[in-house]
């Protein structure tokens, strides 16, 4: 049974269905909760700004919440290079979407793959390992210096090699070893205040990937470490609130999980499969 989606975007960010249309949608699919997740502000990239104003985003949401059969969370998607939020979010999902900047320049590692494509090798001269050194040292950094209570789409700079096919035999190993030192950084902090690591079925729905973030070898990691997650679909429209989470409940058991985690009627909690 899966109760609800905790990671949603709306039309307050770049959704494509309005807070009530999502939560209309929610109902249909019987689920006891939603949370919403919109952008945190990114005045630097303007095809995704994310929330202008979050204290009307809070209220929307809060009002919204007073005549809904489903019990709603207002939640953020804390992106590392964003301003830091206002106070009043039941939840943070820690993410990067972006990698350092250069001369005040940035560039985003999930917009399209002719730019990602761009930036492998106008910054990183084609080499994907650097490129994903930079990133996972960003996510280690995001979690450890502000502890959001998910960790958003970890390997999220994976996301167009079906396309692009960066990640060769050549790589492969080495860029395993890379993520999985990442991850293990991240675990470990995640374990000083009970945080839960997404997996998230966006890049599935978005026709870019077959299976979820994080990677198989990763949630095997995980599973081994017996660290909680929490399936999520990332979605950004009525139709994808529950996205593959059937295909990728087998997933996970297959790979040793006996549960994950799910909001429900307000509080992060475990369900067995």
């Amino acid at each position: 049974m899966f109760y609800s989606n905790a990671h949603t975007h709306s039309t307050w960010c770049d959704g494509k269905n309005t807070l009530a249309e999502m939560t209309a949608a929610a109902e249909k699919l019987r689920f006891t909760d939603l949370g919403f997740t919109c952008h945190s502000r990114a005045p630097f990239d303007p095809t995704c700004p994310g929330i202008k104003d979050e204290v009307a985003y809070q209220k929307a949401i809060r009002t919204l919440a007073e005549n809904s059969a489903v019990q709603l969370a207002c939640g953020l998607e804390w992106d590392y290079f964003s301003p830091t939020p206002i106070s009043g979010y039941d939840y943070f999902i820690g993410s990067v979407h972006y990698l350092p900047p250069k001369a005040g320049v940035y560039r985003s590692v999930d917009d399209t793959p002719k730019n990602f494509s761009e930036t492998l090798q106008e910054w990183y001269q084609g080499d994907f390992l650097a490129l994903a050194q930079d990133y996972y040292d960003l996510v280690v950094a995001h979690i450890t210096h502000n502890q959001p209570k998910i960790v958003g789409h970890f390997d999220l700079v994976t996301k167009f090699d079906d396309t692009l096919h960066y990640l060769t035999p050549q790589n492969q190993k080495a860029y395993e070893k890379i993520a999985l030192k990442a991850l293990q950084q991240v675990v470990n902090v995640l374990k000083t205040y009970e945080g839960l690591v997404e997996v998230n079925t966006g890049g599935m729905s978005r026709g870019w990937r077959k299976q979820p973030y994080p990677a198989k070898f990763l949630l095997e990691f995980l599973a081994s470490k017996k660290v909680p997650v929490i399936l999520t679909s990332d979605s950004h429209q009525i139709d994808t609130l529950d996205y593959a989470f059937e295909k990728t409940q087998r997933l996970l058991q297959a790979v040793g999980f006996t549960a994950s985690y799910q909001l429900k009627k307000g509080k992060f909690v475990p369900v067995r499969f």
